[in-house]
């Protein structure tokens, strides 16, 4: 298994999105790269992020707290990591977000083809599941063999041999062999307690002897006997019972019937009767319906006479009311056009006046091209002058400014020289004090030197020779001068020279600062003088006097404008004024022309409007005559309907021909309804007789049976029911004795053969329970510790082989083994001391990390066995190395990417920095939030 890539979002203090590719440089060309960031800032939530996206649970938290990452105020986090086994690169994904209220989601995880990204697999059980089967590691088995927290070796060896059992079955998740001994122990227990109760249950079955057991057959056949008599008894008593009650119901139901037959015959000829009268109610209602129809259709076609008059009546109003409407329309279209003429006579006589009173205008529209070209001749004139005007200016004041900046450079020269002069001789005088300087420090060494040797001076005798020089003559050992005291003196003096020249030194760059800032002001102002001169030269000033009179001359052109102008313009108007004025003039001559179009347009429109006041004057009179005709003519139609109608309404009584139809159809109907309830109510009663009279004939042939027999009272009846209930009690109590006495046979037969069973049962139980009993004695304890300190002890042998392989590299000298005498007790063996062993306590700091180091390995390689893993992470103990063993280390690690696997240290140990530049840095920021960033 190879990881390639992790990337999360929003876990702990790893706020926002962060990728990490292990697949890609600088990190896929390192064999060893440290993974490195200040306590807190997210280095361990990296690794988090992989156990998340893998197997759903945090490395450092597992299950509990997996829910708890999402960093603070934001509403989803995920983790995923790419990885490579057997080929396939593959995609895990773990993702939790939040509703709008705050609550959590359920947790959404995927495994994806990381090429394809087709969904493998999208719940947590299959995800687990289809992991383990391709990588062959469970959760528990990748923190063993790719997170290694070398921590949990470095307590391994130094544990005492019970504890190392217990630490050992931590780290390599071999608890099923204590779970095997405790299940041993527990299962032969619980068979020693069933064999146990197999025996004790065997001595509490008893049998019947032979002649209880005889006696209670006896009594079984005789309680069958009288069991078959009783229900015998019972059944014909019952029988008999049945029979009289079935005849007494008979006999009631055949006089009950009798009489509704007879009350059934009286109401068919009362109905009879009723049917008789109503058929000639109806046909003398139909005769009278039919003496009226001649009378209708004579009032039908008076009626048809009548609508069709009415409809005349109602077309000529309607015509009347057209013609009404078009005359009023004919009325107001004149009095419109006459109202239109008269404000059209208004409006021309205002236009004439308007035109008498801005006649000056007629001639606007000849002179404005003319004048138009006079302006524009003008305009030019005037700006020509102004840009004459504004060059003088500028001439004069660049020649102003070239004779300031020429004073500026002389004063900044000059000033310049003085300064330069100034640094000369501070120089000479800071060169003269570092002499005195450099002098007063050779005294000050001297009198050191001096007072350094003045206590062994007092040792040297007149005469001998000195030890240092060799010398026989000792003169300073009678001087009377103090040696302390003068190199308390030099150190003074030495110190106010130092001070004398710092200041001097401070002075002269003050100085040197000061005429550096003036030459580079002297050299600015030079340019800026260069750059005056440049542009007064390039700068071409015209004739101002001839630019003057030509804008004279062609101001001449314009006096028209200033003549014809409403508002009063000076000589001094300026050539926008003369524009906007002649800009008046323009919209003056426009109206004029505008007016005069619509004063000719005015007198066309005065002979239109005229001609339709005539048109609509002649269509008024013509409508109004129409009108008229058309009110006579309704007049003789109203008083035609009106005689009309009087004939019919005394043909049909006052009635409308509808209510006289009406009436007579609902009086015919009546009748005829009244006749048709009659017929279905002799047809009902009819057919109620009938069926009453089946029903007699049907009892008459169920009492045929009893013909011969006399009908019982009540009383007599009842005997025969308390005789059956009798019966069939004294056959239910019967028939329970004989249930007792089946049920003492079928136990007594059960007893005897659970008697023969159950020897064999209490045998197998026996057998069974020797047979645990002998695995208990092998590997079964209560605590579990019997199999797996065994177990245990084989794994540490195994692992002790691995770990040696590592130790050849990262410490040549030293081997682990296992004490003889107990298979858990660790010890280290040193070859350079002709292979003596010693306890693991005698190892110092680093040996413990290197030694546990190298069972972290091997542990790595003994849970990927059967699947390759070339990816390690390893937390925990870089701080304790020297320089020396951390690069031993570091080597040994580096070597395995000769194996093909990359290692991740996680540490923040300034020394690993250093030595492994190739890192992923986990960097605090603002608020707590961290981001990651790779280096090389």
């Amino acid at each position: 298994m190879r990881l390639l890539a992790v990337r999360l979002q929003n876990l702990n203090s790893l706020s926002g999105e962060h990728v990490v590719r292990f697949d890609e440089a600088p990190l896929s060309a390192a064999g060893v790269f440290l993974i490195t960031g200040p306590t807190g800032a997210g280095k361990s939530t990296l690794l988090d992020a992989m156990t998340l996206a893998l197997y759903g649970r945090a490395a450092r938290y597992g299950n509990e707290k997996a829910d708890e990452m999402m960093s603070r105020h934001t509403m989803e986090c995920f983790a995923e990591v790419d990885f490579e086994t057997g080929g396939r690169r593959l995609r895990a994904t773990w993702r939790l977000g939040k509703t709008k209220s705050g609550n959590l989601k359920p947790v959404q995880r995927t495994l994806a083809d990381a090429d394809t990204l087709q969904i493998l697999a999208d719940k947590g059980r299959e995800v687990d599941a289809m992991i383990e089967s391709l990588t062959g590691l469970d959760a528990q088995r990748f923190l063993r063999s790719v997170l290694l927290a070398q921590g949990q070796f470095a307590a391994f060896l130094k544990a005492k041999p019970n504890e190392r059992a217990e630490l050992l079955e931590k780290i390599t998740g071999t608890e099923i062999y204590r779970d095997l001994s405790i299940l041993a122990h527990e299962t032969h227990r619980e068979k020693e307690k069933l064999a146990e109760q197999l025996k004790a249950a065997l001595g509490a079955v008893t049998v019947l002897d032979d002649e209880a057991r005889a006696k209670i057959e006896t009594d079984l056949i005789e309680a069958r006997a009288d069991a078959t008599r009783l229900q015998t008894e019972q059944a014909a008593a019952s029988q008999h019972f049945q029979a009289q009650q079935e005849q007494s119901r008979i006999v009631a139901e055949l006089t009950k019937l009798a009489t509704i037959a007879q009350q059934l015959q009286a109401a068919q000829t009362e109905a009879a009767a009723q049917v008789s009268q109503a058929k000639t109610a109806s046909d003398h209602a139909k005769q009278q319906r039919t003496q009226r129809e001649p009378i209708w259709e004579k009032a039908a076609g008076m009626a048809a006479q009548s609508d069709q008059l009415e409809k005349q009546l109602s077309d000529s109003r309607a015509t009347y009311q057209t013609w009404a409407k078009d005359q009023k329309e004919a009325a107001a279209r004149r009095e419109a056009a006459e109202k239109k003429l008269a404000a059209h006579l208004d409006a021309a006589q205002a236009l004439e006046a308007w035109l008498k009173q801005h006649a000056a205008d007629a001639e606007l529209g000849d002179q404005l091209p003319k004048l138009r070209v006079a302006v524009r001749e003008w305009r030019m004139a005037h700006e020509k002058l102004a840009e004459g005007r504004k060059r003088h200016a500028e001439a004069q004041t660049l020649k102003t400014r070239l004779n300031e900046s020429e004073a500026q450079v002389a004063a900044g020269t000059k000033k310049a020289a003085e300064g330069l002069a100034k640094v000369q001789t501070d120089r000479e005088v800071l060169e003269q004090l570092a002499k005195k300087l450099e002098a007063q420090r050779e005294l000050e060494r001297q009198a050191a030197l001096v007072a350094d040797l003045d206590d062994h001076r007092q040792d040297l005798e007149e005469g001998k020779p000195c030890p240092l020089c060799g010398a026989t003559e000792h003169p300073l050992v009678k001087s009377a001068v103090n040696a302390g005291s003068q190199l308390q003196t030099a150190r003074k003096l030495l110190a106010a020279l130092e001070k004398q020249h710092e200041q001097a030194q401070r002075s002269l760059t003050a100085l040197e600062r000061d005429l550096v800032k003036i030459e580079t002001e002297v050299n600015a102002e030079k340019k800026r003088t260069e750059e005056v001169r440049k542009a007064l030269a390039e700068i071409v000033v015209p004739d101002v006097p001839a630019l003057e009179a030509e804008e004279r001359r062609a101001a001449s052109g314009v006096a028209t404008i200033r003549r014809l102008s409403k508002e009063p313009l000076g000589d001094d108007s300026s050539p926008l004024q003369i524009e906007r004025e002649l800009d008046a003039l323009e919209k003056r001559a426009a109206a004029f022309a505008k007016k005069q179009q619509e004063a000719t347009q005015q007198r066309s429109d005065r002979q239109k409007l005229e001609g339709e006041i005539q048109l609509a004057k002649a269509d008024e009179v013509a409508k109004t005559k129409r009108l008229e005709e058309l009110k006579a003519e309704g007049v003789s139609l109203r008083a035609k309907a009106d005689a009309l109608k009087t004939q019919l309404s005394e043909l049909l009584g006052g009635q409308t021909l509808a209510e006289d139809r009406q009436q007579n159809a609902a009086r015919v109907s009546a009748a005829e309804k009244t006749q048709r309830e009659a017929e279905s109510k002799l047809a009902k009663l009819q057919t109620d007789l009938a069926a009453t009279r089946a029903k007699l004939e049907q009892l008459e042939a169920r009492r045929k049976p009893f013909a011969e027999q006399p009908v019982l009272s009540v009383e007599a009846l009842a005997d025969l029911e308390t005789k059956a209930k009798a019966l069939h009690e004294a056959f239910a109590t019967q028939r329970t004795e004989l249930g007792v006495l089946q049920e003492k046979i079928k136990n007594d037969d059960e007893a005897r053969k659970r008697r023969e069973a159950g020897g064999a049962e209490l045998q197998a139980a026996e057998a069974e329970a020797l047979r645990w009993g002998r695995l208990k004695e092998l590997i079964g304890s209560a605590d579990g510790a019997k199999f797996s300190r065994f177990a245990q002890s084989l794994t540490l042998r195994q692992l002790i082989g691995l770990a040696n392989e590592h130790l050849k590299v990262l410490a040549e000298r030293y081997r682990l083994m296992a004490a003889p005498g107990d298979e858990l007790d660790l010890r280290i063996v040193d070859l350079y001391q002709a292979n003596a062993d010693r306890p693991m306590e005698s190892l110092s700091g680093g040996e413990s990390f290197l030694a546990s180091l190298a069972l972290a390995l091997g542990l790595s390689e003994l849970a990927s066995r059967h699947h390759p893993i070339d990816s390690l992470f390893i937390d925990e103990g870089f701080g304790t190395l020297d320089s020396e063993t951390l690069e031993i280390a570091l080597s040994a690690l580096e070597n395995l990417r000769s194996r093909g696997k990359t290692i991740g240290l996680i540490s923040h140990v300034d020394l690993l920095k250093e030595r492994l530049t190739t890192q992923v840095r986990v960097i605090r920021g603002a608020g707590g939030a961290s981001r990651i960033e790779v280096v090389a």
